[in-house]
């Protein structure tokens, strides 16, 4: 009689990521560049067949010409990517959330303010490095390039933790990035467009550079991580919603179901109308789990001094940082999960912005996530 199969465990995992992670090569190929001649405009940019793929690195130069000065949005440059799609061989969307959201991300992950437009009140020393071509937003006068790097994670630590690491290795099918670019430089709405007031305007073809990073196993297709490389590390953002926003009223933002939530980030922007973000228009947040058990009951101010604690400094108004990573939330065991803003002042067009991070094992049901 045949013996049966060893079941594949998480020991074995722990094990085959270990010796990937120590014995695999650790390797970066620099792709070809995309060009494209206007604003508007989706630009697809294909990634290699090869190894196991752990991130992206991104270099967007945007030649601009200034010709009244110019005001830099909070959220620039990185909000020049409206929108930012990581779509895998099963044509999944691992990645669906905006630029400015998913630097945020990179930001708190790292424990440090980096690479802003706009240097925020109680940094020590100015952001102002020596190199002008990493981070550059023209204000002044002058025909110049607006540029910045995006780093755009596929697994969740590529040094400590692969889970999602994408196997790439691969004869046929495709994976790739997509990302749309806005209408417009200038606009009143400081999440959308890179400058919120001057005359600006677009100066040549619009170039994004790409640099894959990934694992080359030393070992062939022995000892893989199975279990890191079947599931998903998902960031579902650009969730917009402006419905039910009334002052005095409760605001519900349903968290996506069937995952382990590493984070939430929301953003109340009123400024789409030329309003202000602060934290004056929200009374209180709640994490709100089977709609009757109040899991966490805080405050802006809570938020923010734990956002402040963070980073060393305070990052952009209206922003809202609600991490779980250390004991992920379960949405399968909490059932239904929102984040319930109490609204203290909401002018017209006010909206939320919002990006969950989490994790899923591949083949899990993706429900669509209905705001209320």
């Amino acid at each position: 009689m045949q013996n049966a199969q060893k079941q594949y465990t998480a020991q074995d995992n722990a094990r085959d990521s270990l010796l990937l992670r120590s014995t695999g090569m650790y390797m970066v190929r620099k792709l070809p560049p995309v060009s494209v001649t206007g604003l508007g405009q989706q630009v697809k940019l294909n990634l290699e067949r090869t190894g196991i793929v752990t991130g992206v690195l991104l270099k967007v130069t945007v030649p601009v010409n200034v010709t009244a000065p110019a005001t830099a949005s909070e959220f620039g440059p990185y909000n020049f990517l409206n929108q930012i799609q990581y779509t895998d061989f099963a044509g999944l969307q691992r990645i669906n959330t905006q630029g400015w959201l998913l630097h945020a991300l990179n930001q708190f992950k790292g424990h440090k303010i980096f690479g802003n437009a706009v240097n925020y009140s109680g940094l020590p020393t100015t952001e102002k490095f020596l190199n002008t071509n990493i981070t550059n937003v023209p204000t002044a006068i002058a025909a110049a390039n607006m540029e910045f790097f995006l780093y755009v994670p596929l697994a969740y630590d590529p040094r400590q933790d692969l889970r999602g690491a994408v196997l790439a290795q691969a004869i046929y099918g495709e994976h790739y990035l997509t990302m749309q670019l806005p209408a417009t430089l200038v606009g009143t709405d400081p999440l959308v467009s890179p400058y919120t007031a001057g005359t600006v305007a677009l100066n040549g073809n619009i170039t994004v550079q790409a640099y894959m990073e990934y694992i080359m196993p030393q070992s062939g297709a022995n000892n893989l991580p199975l279990i890191d490389l079947q599931t998903i590390y998902a960031l579902e953002g650009n969730m917009q919603d402006s419905t039910n926003i009334t002052a005095g009223a409760n605001k519900y933002l349903n968290w996506p179901n069937n995952r382990s939530i590493l984070s939430a980030l929301h953003v109340f922007d009123q400024a789409a109308t030329g309003g202000t973000l602060n934290e004056t228009d929200v009374n209180t947040v709640t994490l709100l789990g089977n709609s009757n058990t109040n899991i966490q009951e805080l405050t802006p101010d809570v938020i923010r001094m734990r956002m402040r604690y963070m980073l060393g400094t305070d990052i952009a108004s209206g922003v809202y940082y609600m991490p779980s990573r250390v004991q992920p939330i379960t949405t399968q065991l909490y059932g239904n999960v929102q984040s319930v803003f109490n609204i203290a002042t909401a002018g017209a067009g006010s909206y939320f912005l919002s990006q969950f991070e989490s994790t899923y094992l591949s083949g899990t049901p993706l429900p669509g996530v209905i705001q209320g």
